[in-house]
């Protein structure tokens, strides 16, 4: 379409210029007809005529080769670039460039206002439409879900209150092993060592038990190294067995008669008192096996007579500044009292115990 505006134009340029050639040449001829002019202005006027049909034909060429419209853009530009130096660029901007051999025009496009930059709007999504069928079962599964975790936590606190009661029951059984009269001071030390590695113990609870197991630990280290001085003096004591004085006959017959026969001479007073004083330590040493103490009279007695005779082994004189140790104590009040400590520990303990399982079953 452009195209063919330019042709119409380049068209119309051609007609004016033919038209005032015609025009002029009219009036040349009724010039002429009226009186004749001199020969110069003739030629003159043939001359402008020609240049006038070299213009014409200049135009039409341009026009239809296409370089009319760039030399008018380009005149064009220098007017307004002489005239609106300030309105240069946008000029340049409206017209556009045209190819050679083509016959486009380009209507130059007036400068566009600035358009300020929109702000950026938010992105929305579409929620996706939910039915209510959908709902229901939605809400069915969290109410199965809230249902499943409630059970859960149920189980959960019965496991955990089945732990805690047979955690009580562990430690009310050890506790009356200790409190029983007829359990001895090892049992107690092994019953304690459980206690304090059984869980659910408080900071202060295990610390107890810990201290009841080395008290009893070293009561029973102490009554074996008793027992073992016990011993030693007993050994010492031992008085030699006296041959059998009756002779052994010729006969082999009446050998067997006389071997079924025992005769040794009588022991003398000092073979008795020491054959006494080692049965005596003998029950001593029983005693304390079984725990059963022996009367502090007693015990000083017995111990004031074995120094005595061991002094007499030693060949030491009695009034001499020498003391010989017995490894033996003076009297057994301390682990008594000790074994004491632990049994009243324990009832403490299984009072204490039974109070807070009353007190949760309520």
């Amino acid at each position: 379409m452009g195209k063919a505006v330019e042709t119409d134009t380049a068209k119309e340029t051609e007609q004016d210029a033919m038209d005032a050639a015609i025009a002029d040449s009219a009036s040349d001829n009724s010039g002429g007809m009226q009186a004749e002019k001199p020969g110069k202005s003739h030629g003159g006027r043939n001359l402008i005529l020609v240049l006038l049909l070299i213009v014409v034909a200049v135009i039409g060429a341009l026009g239809l080769s296409g370089q009319l419209l760039p030399l008018y853009e380009s005149l064009t530009a220098r007017f307004h670039n002489a005239s609106e130096p300030q309105h240069r660029a946008l000029a340049k901007q409206a017209v556009a460039p045209v190819k050679s051999g083509s016959a486009k025009t380009v209507a130059p496009t007036p400068a566009a206002k600035p358009v300020p930059a929109a702000r950026p709007h938010p992105v929305t999504t579409q929620r996706p439409v939910v039915s209510s069928e959908e709902i229901h079962r939605l809400l069915s599964s969290i109410e199965a879900l809230h249902n499943d975790l409630r059970r859960m936590e149920n189980t959960r606190k019965e496991l955990q209150n089945a732990l805690k009661e047979q955690q009580q029951m562990n430690l009310q059984i050890r506790l009356r092993w200790i409190a029983d009269p007829a359990s001895r001071l090892p049992q107690l030390q092994l019953t304690w060592e459980e206690i304090s590695l059984l869980p659910g113990l408080s900071d202060s609870e295990r610390r107890e038990a810990a201290n009841m197991h080395m008290l009893a630990r070293s009561r029973v280290q102490q009554l074996k190294q008793w027992q073992s001085a016990l011993k030693k003096w007993i050994d010492a004591l031992s008085i030699p067995i006296q041959q059998n004085i009756l002779p052994e006959p010729q006969y082999p017959w009446l050998a067997w008669i006389v071997k079924q026969f025992q005769l040794r001479p009588a022991p003398s007073i000092e073979a008795r008192r020491l054959d006494s004083l080692r049965n005596r330590l003998l029950d001593v040493s029983r005693q304390l096996t079984l725990e059963s103490w022996p009367e502090k009279g007693a015990w000083q007695s017995l111990q004031a007579e074995l120094l005595l005779q061991i002094k007499a082994m030693q060949h030491t004189d009695a009034d001499s500044s020498g003391t010989v140790e017995t490894g033996l104590p003076e009297n057994f009040d301390g682990i008594q009292s000790d074994i004491r400590r632990l049994r009243e520990t324990a009832l403490q303990w299984s009072h204490h115990s039974l109070e807070i399982q009353q007190g949760g079953e309520q």
